[in-house]
């Protein structure tokens, strides 16, 4: 299990985002826009999460420990939280900083999130995403349509995330009727 800030920031970015980080914790991505500064800045939201062992011994409690820091290997200083893309969140002292992240993640100031998901719920009826591999959406891997890709993407937000409209979009379109 993921139990390291880093590991599970590059395992949220790429599940929630699409987005692969692991290259920007040692350089800057030679071909992509990500940084060392934005890798470490995204695991800081990872940073206070501690682990306890629950009542039953095979439970793991997963809770914020209200303290902890990830240090920037670049600038060797504690890494303030950071959005993919540069935003700088205002978060409360004692505020969960996940919470922050996840208000972020479904937020329209966030490209990412909608894309990734219509492009997997699309993989899912289609055997194949828009981008492909799902989880690896770079400009160097651009998608297929991307003009459907923000269509889909464009519903997805408008219907608040409600899933069943968009799989019923996708379902009921002529691609998808076609044999």
């Amino acid at each position: 299990t993921a139990t390291s800030p880093n590991v599970l920031a590059e395992n949220a970015a790429q599940t929630f985002l699409g987005i692969r980080l692991q290259c920007a914790q040692c350089h800057n991505h030679p071909f992509e826009r990500w940084r060392m500064d934005d890798y470490y800045g995204f695991a800081s939201f990872f940073g206070r999460i501690g682990r306890k062992r629950g009542d039953d011994p095979r439970d793991t409690v997963i809770f914020n420990r209200g303290s902890g820091e990830v240090t920037n290997k670049r600038t060797r200083k504690s890494a303030k939280p950071q959005f993919l893309g540069g935003a700088m969140p205002s978060i409360k002292p004692g505020a969960d900083r996940r919470a922050v992240l996840a208000e972020w993640l479904t937020s329209r100031q966030n490209p990412w999130f909608a894309k990734n998901i219509a492009n997997r719920v699309w993989a899912r009826f289609f055997g194949r995403g828009l981008v492909q591999p799902v989880d690896d959406v770079r400009v160097s891997n651009p998608a297929t349509n991307p003009e459907l890709l923000d269509k889909l993407a464009s519903q997805l937000t408008a219907y608040r995330y409600d899933f069943k409209k968009l799989v019923r979009d996708i379902c009921t379109s002529r691609t998808y009727q076609l044999s």
